[in-house]
Order: C-alpha cells, then sequence, then structure tokens
C-alpha cells in the first residue's frame, strides 16, 4: 500500500460527527461546540452593507461589564443596529473568540427590530422579543444568554446577522447553536459586529 493511501485513510478517519456531538454538549467556557464561531463573518458583507452595531454598556474594543458575565447577572446586554439592506428577520450570535465557543443565539428577531432589550428573557421564545426563538446556550442548559465566563482574558464578539427570511428554515427549538448558525449561509444579506474583552 502507497503512502499516499495510507495518508488518506487516516484523514478520512479523523472526521465525523462524534466529535461535534461530545464538543456540542460540554458546558465549561473552555470548550467548543463543533463550530468555527463567528471568527470570519464575511467582511464584505459587513463592509458593503454599512451596517453597525452598538451597545449602550459595551464600547467597541472595550470591557465587557460585569453585569453581563458570569461573575454578575448574567444578562445580555442591549443592542443595536443601523444601516444595512432592508430585512426579512435578524440574529445575534455571541461567540468567544479565543476559543471559537458560540455562547448564545438569537433568531427569528422581527425584521422591523433594531435591536434587543437588555435582559432578554431566558425562554425558548422571549416574550421580550416577539418571535424570536432561542435554543441551549453553552451550558446545555440555559435558553438563551449566558455572558462571559472564562478562566482568563478573552475576546468576545456579538454579530448581528441581516436575514432574507423571516423564519429560519431547517431548524427548530431542539436544534443546536451549530445547527441554528449553520442555516444562517444563504440566507445572510448583512452583518456587523461589537468585539470586547472580559477578564475574570
Amino acid at each position: 500500500m502507497s503512502l499516499s493511501v495510507i495518508a488518506a485513510i487516516v484523514l478520512a478517519g479523523c472526521g465525523g460527527d462524534d466529535a461535534t456531538t461530545a464538543l456540542d454538549a460540554a458546558g465549561a467556557d473552555g470548550a467548543l461546540d463543533g463550530s468555527s464561531g463567528d471568527a470570519g463573518p464575511d467582511a464584505a458583507l459587513d463592509a458593503a452593507a454599512g451596517m453597525t452595531l452598538t451597545s449602550p454598556t459595551i464600547t467597541a474594543g472595550g470591557v465587557i461589564p460585569t453585569v453581563h458575565a458570569c461573575r454578575g447577572a448574567n444578562t445580555s446586554p442591549a443592542l443595536a443596529w443601523t444601516g444595512g439592506p432592508a430585512a426579512a428577520a435578524y440574529a445575534v450570535v455571541l461567540t468567544d473568540m479565543s476559543n471559537g465557543l458560540i455562547h448564545s443565539i438569537i433568531w427569528d428577531v422581527a425584521g422591523a427590530a433594531t435591536g434587543l432589550p437588555a435582559d432578554v428573557d431566558k425562554v425558548a421564545e422571549p416574550p421580550d422579543v416577539p418571535g424570536a426563538k432561542q435554543p441551549f446556550a453553552y451550558d446545555g442548559a440555559t435558553r438563551g444568554y449566558l455572558g462571559p465566563c472564562p478562566p482568563s482574558t478573552h475576546t468576545y464578539v456579538f454579530t448581528v446577522y441581516a436575514l432574507d427570511v423571516a423564519t429560519l428554515p431547517g431548524v427548530t427549538l431542539a436544534s443546536s447553536r451549530t445547527q441554528v448558525k449553520a442555516a444562517f449561509a444563504g440566507h445572510t444579506l448583512a452583518t456587523a459586529t461589537l468585539t470586547a474583552t472580559f477578564t475574570p
């Protein structure tokens, strides 16, 4: 058997869904959930659309307040977006850039919305964001937002996605964060990000 054939067999054996399933169920902030996170939202979508994402409590490049972290009240920050194309709906993802862990996602936010209120209810269909849906966060038990909880300084990014569908197809409330984020593919009109750090 040639070396190239042996190499192909070894590489093929490294794939599969088992690793993703195990990682997605992990509850530690240092774990991954099998996704690449939001380390690379399409820069062309970001720049071309002129969409921006801001928060009254988080400054771009600044520090995330403790109230939004596990050492505080662990409440989601208020967020506001401007610019970009007319969207049928929005989604917001919080990702730990230091390890690629998707902390939380909220999707099917109404197309007329210009942001999210602070402290979104931690339920599958939050009444304070009518129509929106939330999968389980990284602990596998909490619906919606769970903030920073790192052992050392980590960088986090909030990403808003402008979507061309009012109801994201192919996902349900039983879907994982990875599955929901993957469903954005082919439906994203524009994105905007807000990046900050947290130190325990």
